[in-house]
This record gives structure tokens, sequence and C-alpha cells, in this order.
């Protein structure tokens, strides 16, 4: 299948090369904004605590590791309903522990980007990375 289908796969990948090489060049351009503050009373916890819940649980990487894991580390065959409740409890508690720290760890460092030039800055970090990223993609053989 690869042979009959490797200029597909070859065109996919300069494309996706380029696409990336495209982002990265917007991202290194885009305007440095930096947004407004949102005043503590105009703040909607539940909303956001919903909306973080939602997308931490629909996360298509987080739910293919771990059925991709499971497997591997467990004889799925053997467990009653008491070992699947103590799946699910470690697999709960590892995802809310790890998107808490990357929630604190974003809230620590949004006091560093309050000013045009840490944005841009920022921005064209990640537009290089980006840049970079692409090339090395497009320079694989």
């Amino acid at each position: 299948m690869a042979q009959t289908f490797g200029w597909l796969f070859l065109a996919i990948k300069y494309a996706g090369a380029g696409y990336l090489i495209f982002l990265g060049y917007r991202m290194w351009r885009a305007a440095a904004t930096v947004e407004a503050e949102v005043a503590s009373g105009e703040r909607r916890w539940m909303r956001s605590l919903a909306l973080g819940a939602a997308i931490g649980f629909g996360n298509p990487k987080a739910i293919l590791f771990h059925a991709s894991l499971m497997p591997l580390i467990l004889d799925l065959e053997s467990l009653d309903r008491f070992g699947i409740g103590t799946v699910l409890a470690v697999v709960f508690a590892v995802n809310v522990v790890t998107m808490g720290g990357y929630a604190l760890l974003s809230a620590a460092s949004s006091r560093w980007f309050r000013t045009t030039r840490a944005v841009r800055a920022l921005n064209r970090v990640a537009g290089s990375a980006m840049i970079a990223t692409g090339l090395a993609i497009a320079a694989r053989s």
C-alpha cells in the first residue's frame, strides 16, 4: 500500500510541512496585542471549570493514550466492577492533577505576558519553532 500510494503520503507530508511554515510565518508577523484583564467579579468559575473538564475529558490524545496503554498494563478480561472503578478513579485523579498543574502554571506565566514586547517575543519564538519544525519535516527523507 505504501508503494502504491507513496506519492500521496509524500504530498501530505509536504503539505503539512508547508502549512507549519505558513503558520509559523503568520505567528512571527502577528500583531502583539495584550488582552484586558477580566475583573474578578466577572469571572464565571463554574462555566470555566465545566469547559475545562469537557476539553480535558474529550482530548483524543489522552483517550488514545489510555486506550493503547491499558491493555499492556492490565488484564482487562479479569477486571471486575471494583477493578474497573479503581482504574477509572486512578485515571481521573491523574488527569485532574496533571491538568490542574497545567492550569496553575498557565495562571502563573500569564503575568509574564502583559506587555506587547513580551507577547511579540513569545510570538517570534513560537513562530520560529513552527518554521523550524516544518523545515525539519520537509528535509527528512
